[in-house]
């Protein structure tokens, strides 16, 4: 069995060109990734998404919030008048 050894002017030159398209290759995709002219496009609001139900909800505990203090605010002042102060 006879091994064939390549000379020095052909080793490696197989794999310095296919480094050297991969490097090229690579460095393409990056600069076309990173370049955009277009604007990003504007959010939706926040009504118009999932999280739409959930504003109305904080806005409606607000409300029942104010209700309960004003209930509060009677109730503390009936007392005081039961009292005598």
């Amino acid at each position: 069995m006879r091994y064939y050894r390549r000379t020095n002017d052909m080793q490696g030159s197989v794999m310095t060109h296919l480094h050297r398209l991969a490097l090229i290759a690579f460095c393409a995709c990056s600069f076309a990734g990173c370049g955009s002219s277009s604007e990003p496009p504007e959010p939706p609001k926040v009504e118009d998404t999932a999280f739409g139900d959930m504003v109305g909800t904080m806005d409606k505990a607000r409300g029942v919030q104010d209700t309960v203090d004003a209930q509060k605010q009677q109730t503390d002042q009936q007392i005081n008048a039961a009292e005598g102060q």
